[in-house]
């Protein structure tokens, strides 16, 4: 019985532990427009995705981002990436990136970076958008 009494803590503090580690592998950083834009100049490495609905996207968009509305279309970029590359993620007001993030961040082992209050807050600073449809053309180069 003294054995048993002994080992109970040592077991629960094991499992804190373990669910510790775990919830600091799943990390990403909700960032604001300008910082945000710094990073989209700051390392061209970056994969810039869109995770907005169509009609969002169609409305106008980053330049340069690769659109992905479903979990799937995000799962089948990330998949193809090397993991090296960080990824700034957005949509129109941050509540689907934040989402989007999570599940990278469950997923895969990127550096994540999502746009704080997503792109109506991005147009509210003044930074550039566009409605071309160049950003459907994904560039998994690097």
């Amino acid at each position: 019985m003294y054995i048993i009494k002994r080992l109970i803590p040592i077991g629960i503090l094991l499992l804190l532990f373990n669910l510790t580690s775990q919830a600091q592998k799943i990390e990403f950083e909700k960032v604001s427009a300008r910082k945000f834009q710094s990073l989209i100049l700051k390392d061209n490495n970056h994969l810039l995705i869109d995770v907005s609905r169509t009609i969002d996207h169609l409305e106008g968009h980053i330049p340069g981002a690769i659109f992905a509305e479903t979990s799937e279309k995000l799962f089948s970029i990330l998949d193809t990436i090397p993991i090296s590359r960080p990824i700034l993620i957005y949509c129109k007001y941050g509540k689907r990136s934040q989402k989007a993030s999570w599940l990278i961040a469950e997923k895969y082992p990127h550096k994540v970076f999502a746009l704080k209050e997503g792109i109506e807050n991005w147009k509210a600073r003044g930074f550039n958008v566009t409605n071309t449809a160049n950003s459907l053309k994904v560039r998994l180069t690097k």
